[in-house]
Formats: structure tokens, C-alpha cells, sequence
């Protein structure tokens, strides 16, 4: 069967079809113009002004550095455990019972 128009291209982030037009590709996944978008403060991004997370999250390098330098590290700033917390949890077999969340360290780190 012979396909005449359309693609079979889906953005990552609506999930509709990308037209030639209006794609844009970034670390191998493919966007729409619009929707690529810093996901602190929603501003368009471009291909040479973004930086991401491992699991696909979208900054803008102006949202990225100030949620590093919040915490002064790529964890706490960006709401997961750090590398400490994580290793222990797993020492303790992940039955930890006083469990450390990023915002419990929050309100220790200022106490």
C-alpha cells in the first residue's frame, strides 16, 4: 500500500503527526515547533538554547542553571534524591522506612 500524504512522525510531547514543516529534532526525538517549550517557564525554545534531563525534560538555559545552583547539584534541584540518599536506600534494600524525599532535605538543610 502506497502511502500519498501525511507522516507517520509523532511529536514527543502532544503525540499528533509532524509535518516536514514544522519539525524539529532534538537528542534523536522529534518535536513540534510549538511544543518545544522549557517546562519551568514555558518559553520556546530553540536548538542551540535548551538543555535537558535524562528522562526528557525540556530548560531553557536560564531555568536549568537557576534549578542547579537552588541546590548546587543536578538531584535536589531538579525534586529527585540525591546520589547519597539513593545509594542508602539501596544498601537498606529499599525498605527504608524513614524514606528521604527532596523536600524532607529541604526543610533539614534550613533547620
Amino acid at each position: 500500500m502506497v502511502k500519498k500524504f501525511g507522516s507517520t512522525e509523532k511529536c514527543i510531547v502532544c503525540t499528533k503527526t509532524v509535518y516536514p514543516l514544522e519539525k524539529l529534532t532534538a537528542d534523536e526525538k522529534i518535536y513540534h515547533k510549538s511544543c518545544f517549550k522549557c517546562t519551568e517557564c514555558n518559553s520556546i525554545l530553540s536548538l542551540g538554547k535548551y538543555a535537558s534531563k535524562d528522562n526528557g525534560t525540556l530548560f531553557c538555559k536560564v531555568c536549568f542553571k537557576k534549578l542547579f545552583f537552588s541546590k548546587g547539584n543536578y538531584s535536589e534541584g531538579f525534586g529527585q534524591l540525591k546520589p547519597q540518599h539513593e545509594f542508602e536506600k539501596k544498601k537498606n534494600g529499599g525498605e527504608n522506612k524513614e524514606e528521604i524525599t527532596p523536600s524532607e532535605v529541604e526543610v533539614a538543610a534550613s533547620s
